[in-house]
């Protein structure tokens, strides 16, 4: 189970179980970050630009772009 939290122009993705850091998400082209929001193994994070970018939490990669 994962949870994130917004610092200036990155995500940073915790595991709630032991607190650790697991991911560290850049967004600083995204034109701020409006929305986070963890499901399961991903993160989807709604930049000021519009799209909603989907990443897996375990590898790093963009999965998608709506």
């Amino acid at each position: 189970m994962f949870t994130a939290k917004v610092q200036g122009h990155q995500v940073h993705v915790y595991n709630v179980q032991t607190g650790g850091a697991k991911r560290v998400i850049s967004c600083g082209d995204y034109k701020g970050i409006k929305y986070v929001s963890v499901n399961g193994d991903f993160v989807s994070i709604t930049g000021g630009d519009g799209k909603v970018r989907v990443f897996d939490i375990n590898t790093g990669a963009l999965k998608r772009i709506l």
